[in-house]
This record gives C-alpha cells, structure tokens and sequence, in this order.
C-alpha cells in the first residue's frame, strides 16, 4: 500500500470515527448502516451460495433483517416509548433500549450487544460476521461462516466469493483493480472470469453475462458508463458493488429495500 493511500485511508477512518457523536440517534444511525451491509452479505450469499449452503434458511435470514428494518430503521423517529419498548408482530423484544442495549432479531438471536460499541456482530442463524466491529482491520465472514476477507475496509485486500475459494477482487478499494465473479467451465467446476481489469473507471471495457431463452450463457464486452463508475471509497463496499453487478442480470434481491443507494456504508462503524 502506498504512503498516499495509506494516508488517505487513515483520515477517512478518523473522520468516520470522529462523526459517532455519543448520541442514542446518531448509535441507532451507525447500526442501521451495520444491518444494511449485513442484508447484502445475507442477499449475495443466497444469489451466490456454496454448494452445501441451505437457501431456505438465507431466505429466513433475510426476513429477519427486513423486520428489524422496518421496525427500528424505517420510522423516522423513535419515541421514548418505541425506543424502550420495541416487539416485532410475534412478540419478541428487539431492544430494552435502542440507543443503548443489545439488538436481537425476531428469532431471539443477538445482532450486537449495543450499538456504537466494539463488539462481536452476529447473522440471524448466529454465525459470526465480525468480532470487532469498531475496527477495520480484521477479518468479515459470509453467513455461511466462509471468510469473505481478512481486513474489512482495507485497500488493496483480497475478497473472496461465499464459497470461499473464488476471488471477487484482489484490489478492494482501489478504483481500476481487477475483478471476478464465478463462472462454470466446461469441467463441470468453478473457475475465474474476469469482469473487468480495470473495474470503476469510466469508458474501460467490462464482461457482460447474457442468458439465452434456453438458460445457457454467453458474454459480450460492455463499457462502464455512470452508476458503474466508483471512487476508491465505493470499492471498499464490495458486497454493494457486487449486487449492483448482480442486479445488472436482473437478479431480484431483497437488500434494495435497506437503502437507496447500493455503495453506501457511511456510518458503518470500524
């Protein structure tokens, strides 16, 4: 990593930081930002699994995160009685307090322990997504328990695919790396396809998949013009990327109702 990158990663780390006033608004604010970037963890890890990841309980896990969603994140204020006492429709409690207090899901499970706080961040089905939140130079794993990367929010790092061996990019977080998503070869295994070496730069060349009305594939070249050009930053959030580069082949996911935007972790704690 170059001392400019270095640098640079380090200022936006602290201005990140810096902007965690100690409010209970702005710890709600930072914890939702986390259950987004959980929901595209989940979604990708549906759309992309492994061969012996159950789909039926990914699904489950989404449904999870949506309720969640729409009972603390959506509302546009949390009164002082919602903010003690929220239940979803089966009755279980989301939070004693939550500004404060740990989250759990509507199946009981613990998302964290409090949000604002340096603390292991758990899926629905209690898998461990990261064992310090606060921090980015740790690693981050797919619901499924496979390691997605060893540094989370860290250039130049390597990601890996759900099922744990496909590379998605050697480069996260640098606009111009090369990246990849699975591609089946004629072996009947797995292997790499590039989509594009020069990925968020505008006017570069990327690989596009179609699918004929028989199912079979083929790929065509494609130029990366507006929403498919990113910054540095963007490229930190890969799992946003990649379902954008999902969606692309009209691939239909539920993390699209979490936010607006499809690269956006700001807020997302270190």
């Amino acid at each position: 990593m170059t001392i400019k990158r270095t640098i640079a990663l380090t200022v936006f780390m602290m201005l990140t930081t810096n902007s965690f006033a100690q409010s209970g608004a702005d710890n709600v604010s930072s914890a939702c930002a986390t259950l987004e970037f959980m929901a595209k963890m989940v979604t990708l890890n549906r759309l992309l699994p492994a061969n012996d990841d159950p789909i039926g309980e990914l699904i489950e896990m989404e449904s999870q995160l949506e309720q969640m969603n729409r009972l603390v994140c959506q509302p546009v204020i949390l009164t002082g009685f919602t903010r003690g006492n929220s239940h979803y429709d089966n009755g279980a409690l989301a939070s004693t307090d939550l500004y404060y207090d740990a989250w759990r899901f509507p199946n009981g499970q613990k998302l964290f322990s409090g949000p604002g706080l340096d603390t292991s961040i758990f899926y629905p089905n209690g898998e461990v997504m990261a064992t310090h939140w606060m921090h980015g130079d740790q690693a981050l794993y797919w619901p499924n328990g496979h390691l997605a990367t060893h540094y989370f929010r860290a250039f130049d790092v390597t990601w890996y695919y759900p099922d744990g061996r496909n590379i998605i990019t050697y480069q996260a977080g640098r606009s111009g790396g090369r990246w990849f998503y699975p591609f089946p070869r004629f072996d009947g295994r797995i292997g790499q396809e590039e989509i594009s070496k020069d990925w968020g730069e505008e006017d570069e060349d990327f690989t596009f998949l179609n699918f004929r009305t028989d199912g079979s594939m083929f790929t065509t070249r494609e130029r990366i013009r507006r929403k498919l050009v990113f910054d540095d930053i963007d490229l930190l959030d890969v799992p946003g990327v990649l379902l954008l580069i999902t969606r692309l082949y009209q691939q239909q996911d539920g993390a699209k109702s979490f936010t607006p935007a499809d690269a956006n972790i700001t807020g997302t704690p270190f």
